[in-house]
């Protein structure tokens, strides 16, 4: 199974400054996750996008992902993200990504078929 390696950035607080502040406008895969009693943070979301910075302010100002956006309003939701290049690394992380976590917020239907790719997590 081929490896890939992704250069994670984060975690840092979901809104609109930090966003803007930390995330160029490039193709990437992110996780936004929640805090647990236990301190540690568990994926919510996972997924892909051509802008990385683009699809986060989107689920901060966007009245389009309720669910997403409940979440981040209930305060500590964080988010990490990796730049990719290709378009078949960003769908095999992706997969990869979401068969780790199987995020609540993640559409199965929406996963992308891709190749069985090993990605480090952290």
């Amino acid at each position: 199974m081929r490896k890939l390696r992704l250069d994670w950035q984060g975690y840092f607080a979901v809104d609109d400054k930090t966003i803007k502040g930390k995330v160029e406008d490039r193709a990437g895969v992110f996780k936004l996750s929640m805090p647990q009693k236990d301190g540690t943070l568990k994926p919510i979301l996972t997924g892909q996008a051509a802008s990385v910075r683009t699809r986060l302010v989107d689920f901060v100002n966007s009245g389009g992902y309720p669910e997403i956006k409940e979440q981040i309003k209930k305060g500590g939701c964080q988010f990490r993200f990796a730049y990719l290049y290709t378009k078949e690394d960003l769908d095999a992380a992706e997969r990869a990504l979401y068969k780790r976590y199987t995020p609540k917020l993640n559409d199965k239907s929406a996963v992308p078929e891709a190749e069985d790719v090993e990605v480090n997590v952290n």
